[in-house]
């Protein structure tokens, strides 16, 4: 059973709050008002510090979000995740881990879907919307249309208590977000779009804000743990320069497929998204960054502890354009009967640096069809991130 209490270690961490702390087994402070060398820390509120913010050491809410790629060759991808999000639900509101590892159950739980799609800035672009905006990291509420079982709609986040017997029949079926969407997948920009505030000085296509606070508030508290979630069997193509989408553009020649790796000055730089997503959470403790792409699967080992230099160093995860087809590039991975992934270059630089912030990664590979442990890592490191302390007002 993972332990609530907090020791020492975890105390010290609150440099923000204060040093009067709830203690258990008898622990009296010392004269100095100090945590006593042998004292646990309560996982309940403690004092709040001198801006009035109460400090709290771990959370019951728990917020993930699901990136998931809707391009034309994610069909058997989206029907893996589907069938794992069933023993997800229950794992995270039971406690019980499929690998054996318990823990508290999560009480207060939210779950929302947001696609790769972000347009290609107004210019045309095969299976690409031409609004410039593609679906904009707005949470999605359309159910998988191809399942009977499935509702045309549901609420733009999912949540527990309150979902029912179907909550994850419901989570399943907006998983599967389809395969009509942009082949262009910008992961990164649809997560931190979708979860951003207004108020935030980051500013996305044509200027526009992020949806955190109006067209998907509610789905983050300020409070929780946040779990980022992405599914894609390409890297990220987050751009700052939406003209690389332009087939006739004089700054970006050359082939259109290749180009989001040959102009890497056209893409929002990694920082972005470091910054981005950590700004959200006021301890990186209580982020998990999930990414299951284009890894080879003997590269894994343990998704909760990536070998980041391992797998960043392996030929397979070096792009190189595929001298039998050069529209495209080398894949990572190659797997009969469903498909081709490519390196995640981006989104496993991304895992490393939020990693190296002190925020939770998981690493996986799209290429098997069976996810359960990377899904099964994710949760572990989304129970974990509960007892980091926060000292942001509490909802």
């Amino acid at each position: 059973m993972l332990r609530r209490a907090l020791i020492l270690s975890l105390a010290v961490a609150l440099t923000s709050c204060s040093s009067s702390h709830s203690l258990v087994d008898g622990g009296t402070p010392p004269d100095d008002g100090s945590t006593p060398p042998d004292a646990v820390v309560t996982d309940s509120a403690i004092t709040p510090d001198d801006t009035g913010m109460p400090c709290t050491l771990s959370t019951q809410a728990v917020d993930l979000l699901f990136v998931v790629d809707d391009s034309r060759s994610m069909g058997e991808e989206q029907t893996s995740l589907a069938a794992q999000i069933p023993a997800i639900v229950d794992a995270l509101t039971t406690g019980h881990v499929p690998t054996g590892e318990t823990f508290d159950p999560v009480t207060d739980l939210h779950l929302g879907v947001v696609d790769t799609d972000m347009g290609t800035g107004r210019f045309l672009v095969p299976t690409c919307s031409d609004s410039g905006f593609g679906d904009d990291g707005l949470l999605r509420f359309v159910g998988d249309a191809s399942d009977p079982a499935c509702r045309s709609t549901y609420p733009p986040f999912l949540t527990f208590p309150g979902g029912g017997d179907t909550l994850a029949q419901d989570f399943a079926c907006v998983a599967r977000v389809g395969t009509n969407g942009c082949g262009f997948e910008q992961p990164l920009e649809a997560g931190l779009k979708a979860l951003t505030p207004s108020s935030s000085g980051t500013t996305f296509f044509a200027g526009s804000s992020g949806h955190g606070d109006r067209e998907n508030g509610g789905f983050l508290r300020s409070d929780s743990v946040l779990g980022v979630f992405v599914l894609t069997d390409e890297d990220d193509c987050s751009v700052s320069d939406p003209s690389l989408f332009d087939a006739s553009s004089a700054s970006y020649p050359g082939d259109l497929n290749l180009r989001c790796h040959d102009y890497p000055a056209a893409l929002h730089d990694q920082a972005r998204y470091a910054d981005g997503f950590a700004a959200l959470r006021d301890n990186p403790a209580r982020l998990v960054f999930g990414v299951v792409a284009g890894v080879p699967v003997d590269l894994v080992g343990d998704p909760r502890t990536p070998d980041f230099a391992t797998i960043q160093g392996d030929a397979r995860m070096q792009v190189r354009v595929d001298p039998t087809d050069p529209s495209r590039f080398v894949p990572s991975c190659d797997v009969p009967g469903r498909g081709l992934a490519f390196p995640p270059v981006r989104l496993v630089g991304l895992a490393r640096t939020l990693t190296d912030r002190g925020a939770g990664a998981v690493i996986g590979s799209i290429c098997q069809e069976d996810l359960s442990a990377e899904l099964s890592a994710f949760v572990g490191r989304v129970a974990d991130a509960r007892r980091a302390p926060s000292c942001l007002p509490t909802r």
